[in-house]
């Protein structure tokens, strides 16, 4: 009798290790569920910053155009701007660049940089790439205006040009 009774014990003990074990693993797997989920919605977070700080870019006093048009970048300031690692922090963007009109259908290896010596003659403004991976490149169309001097009268030329720019994506798993 006293066998059966440790016996009887024995196998509640066992019984309640499986279910305690059976339930860590389930919570395991929620937290992991979880966990992923916090990912996808910080990355979402991270991109519509990225989206509406990139509407309201153009309006900023660092690249405005002086004639306070709407959605308008100084082509004259944004050169300034290139090469420029000051503003890599202060903006929430991994990647900053502005394409103009004429090299839209051209390979990013083929476009030519701007720097002072080749403006204005020149496809693609750099203001800084952190190079990162991992990325999600978001952009919109804006105009990219500059004064000209013509038998001597100034005017504004405007043209189209994308501005882009990039946010970092987390990766589940990964030292971020």
């Amino acid at each position: 009798m006293k066998n059966k009774g440790q016996l009887k014990i024995q196998e509640m003990a066992f019984m309640l290790v499986a279910v305690v074990f059976f339930f860590i693993l389930v919570g395991l797997f929620a937290l992991s569920i979880t966990y992923t989920n916090l990912y996808q919605k910080a990355n979402k977070v991270a991109e519509d910053r990225t989206l509406s700080a990139l509407t309201n870019l153009a309006d900023t006093p660092e690249l405005a155009c002086t004639s306070s048009k709407a959605n308008c970048i100084d082509a004259d300031k944004l050169i300034s701007l290139v090469g420029n690692e000051n503003y890599e922090n202060f903006w929430p963007f991994s990647t900053l660049k502005v394409i103009r009109q004429s090299a839209f259908k051209k390979s990013q290896t083929s476009m030519s940089e701007c720097t002072l010596e080749n403006y204005p003659d020149c496809e693609r403004f750099t203001v800084y790439d952190k190079e990162i991976e991992n990325q999600r490149i978001i952009s919109t169309y804006v105009a990219l205006c500059r004064k000209e001097y013509e038998n001597t009268y100034s005017y504004e030329r405007c043209e189209i040009a994308k501005l882009i720019a990039g946010t970092e994506i987390k990766i589940p798993g990964e030292n971020n």
